[in-house]
């Protein structure tokens, strides 16, 4: 996702300049869900979206869509 104010690294990648770095997804009833990260780390499985737009407000969006990539590694019991 890329607001207004943001700049593109190059790497291609969108960055608001203070290190934080935005995936979306798509929710179950059509709201676009935005969801912030640390650059460089993971998006906690009990992460709330930074900001949600309901069906009607959006009809495009372009950016890095929210993948298995940003969730955190796998933890192994008993190490």
């Amino acid at each position: 996702m890329k607001f207004n104010s943001d700049k593109i690294d190059e790497d291609g990648r969108f960055e608001d300049g203070e290190g934080r770095e935005y995936r979306y997804s798509v929710g179950d009833n059509g709201a676009l869900l935005i969801w912030e990260k640390e650059a460089g780390g993971y998006i906690d499985k009990k992460a709330e979206p930074f900001v949600t737009y309901g069906p009607a407000a959006w009809f495009s969006v372009v950016g890095d869509a929210k993948s298995s990539q940003d969730n955190p590694p796998a933890r192994v019991r008993g190490l």
